[in-house]
């Protein structure tokens, strides 16, 4: 009975490829060669594959610059739009808008993804009958996914002149388009924050401003903000005059101060007055063994971890740094099955992974949208992952390459997992890419020690590649801090030498030290992250 179970999923299997093979060509094809009505019924055929939707797409766009708006609207239809990665999704809406003669579409595509090549085209093909709150929604687009460039060349197809100043002033930071803004203008009251923010002067016009309009919220956020940002910068005097500040309008302290002003007591020797804030910061703290750990450092103890078993989710940063610290490894409940058996798409997909990763990785990405994420566990664990979220035990996997040193494979994949979540096709704004998140300088001059050449950037989409180059650049790092992991991964997001003259400043007696006065907000919480997961993937090994 189990034999020809087997059989009947392999038989599936084998003539549900043959079908995808026919896709595969068809996406592969010059048009010219593409016999239309065939093409169609394949693509009617498969739609439970994406490839089907990307073929559609092609043929519809092909059709669609040809004229033949008829057959193109056709080969549109057949389309699932959840089919798409989201690199390739506005080509998409850009053809369906066309096609479909869809205003709203296009506005969609000009307003909300503007910082892409589609959105941007669609933008400068509908600006000017977009309303002025329209024009504003595309520039803010293009600065939160930071294309600043494209922003500035936005600017100026807007038609208020008070709106142009506020967005160049926060593009160019320059105090001139400030004084050219309308006091009664809508824009006046963010450009003075913006101001307030570059420059003294308007810091002060600003506060008086929000307690003559009684925004007492907007005035406690603004002072927090700059109290956090001249504690970071070291100066004291300012962040204390902050403080104080708040006090005077407000009877207690935002939990984010209660913290700094912990760790600035702390900083100064004064252990009673950390103790006293570090009290009033029990109430806020998400993490109860940032307070054991505080507090065995002001009173000199040592603390033990616990040995029971942990449910993953309740190894917080600080517990993972105790046992980190410790050389202990935290005893991890396995509580969570994660895989189920694969059906014949999910084995489709399997056999597709070791031909065209690519591919493998589109129909992986559709699949977990209409089946469950625990069938295509087994097949490809980075995408399965993104079901079950970052904090369960489902998401510690190594799907890609292996590592004789476990040690190092689990440094590596420690890494990953908080780069990228194992998206092989990640882009960050800074253009970092790939797995392992590098930056186009840095991944050349790695290239360069490993004797790679004709490097281009895109080979990082490479997944056993960018392994390669995070486990000789982390081989780096821990030879330059003496294995000292923490040192390893602060560098790993913000730079070596940031972290070699912040060591050499501060000279932090702790790890704790290291990672709570660290300037950057980004490698503070990336360091916690990261060690938390290294921690697990140690405790998972066993």
């Amino acid at each position: 009975m189990v034999k020809k179970l087997i059989l009947s999923i392999l038989f599936t299997v084998v003539f549900a490829f043959a079908d995808y093979n026919q896709l595969l060509d068809l996406y592969k094809s010059d048009f010219d060669k593409i016999d239309l009505n065939n093409a169609y019924s394949v693509i009617t055929e498969n739609k439970n594959y994406a490839l089907s939707s990307y073929v559609a797409v092609k043929i519809a766009s092909f059709l669609y610059y040809s004229g033949d708006l008829e057959k193109a609207e056709k080969f549109i239809d057949q389309v699932n739009k959840r089919a798409f990665l989201k690199e390739d999704y506005p080509f998409y809406l850009y053809i369906y808008s066309k096609l479909k003669n869809d205003k709203q579409t296009l506005k969609e595509l000009a307003t909300g993804l503007t910082h892409t090549y589609y959105g941007y085209k669609a933008y400068l093909e509908l600006y000017p009958y977009l309303s002025e709150e329209d024009k504003e929604k595309a520039v803010e687009t293009c600065i939160k996914n930071k294309h600043y460039e494209k922003a500035k060349y936005l600017v100026y197809t807007l038609e208020d002149q008070n709106a142009v100043n506020y967005f160049l002033l926060r593009l160019t930071r320059d105090i001139s388009y400030f004084l050219n803004i309308s006091q009664d203008s809508p824009y006046f009251e963010k450009a003075l924050k913006v101001a307030a923010n570059l420059s003294k002067e308007y810091e002060n016009t600003y506060i008086n401003y929000l307690l003559e309009k009684k925004q007492l919220d907007k005035l406690r956020e603004f002072l927090t903000q700059r109290a956090s940002k001249e504690f970071y910068r070291q100066n004291y005097n300012l962040f204390l005059f902050y403080v104080e500040t708040l006090k005077t309008y407000f009877q207690t302290l935002p939990e984010d101060l209660i913290w700094l002003m912990f760790l600035y007591h702390y900083t100064q020797g004064d252990y009673t007055q950390a103790t006293y804030y570090l009290n009033q910061y029990k109430n806020y703290s998400k993490d109860p063994y940032q307070i054991l750990y505080w507090e065995s450092l002001l009173q000199g103890t040592q603390l033990t971890p616990p040995k029971e078993k942990l449910k993953v989710e309740e190894i917080t940063p600080y517990l993972a740094l105790i046992y980190y610290k410790s050389k202990i490894k935290p005893n991890i409940l396995k509580n969570r099955r994660c895989s189920l058996e694969p059906d014949s798409t999910a084995l489709i997909i399997k056999q597709l992974k070791d031909k065209d990763y690519k591919l493998a990785y589109i129909e992986g990405n559709y699949y977990i949208k209409t089946n469950p994420c625990e069938k295509l566990y087994n097949v490809m664990p980075e995408i399965a992952v993104k079901c079950f979220g970052q904090n369960s035990l489902c998401s510690y996997v190594k799907p890609f390459s292996r590592i004789e040193d476990k040690n190092m494979e689990n440094i590596v994949y420690a890494v990953i997992k908080q780069e990228s979540f194992f998206d092989p096709y990640a882009i960050s704004w800074s253009n970092a890419v790939g797995l392992t998140q590098f930056i186009p300088k840095t991944a050349k001059w790695t290239a360069e020690n490993l004797k790679i050449e004709n490097f281009d950037i895109t080979d990082l989409f490479n997944p056993d590649l960018g392994v390669k180059f995070s486990m000789w650049y982390l081989n780096r790092l821990i030879s330059m801090f003496d294995g000292e992991l923490v040192y390893v991964f602060a560098s790993y997001n913000s730079g070596e030498g940031a972290v070699k003259r912040f060591i050499e400043n501060r000279r932090p007696k702790d790890l704790a030290e290291f990672i709570e006065l660290y300037p950057y907000d980004e490698t503070r919480d990336y360091v916690k992250k990261v060690l938390r997961n290294y921690v697990i993937y140690d405790a998972l090994e066993e």
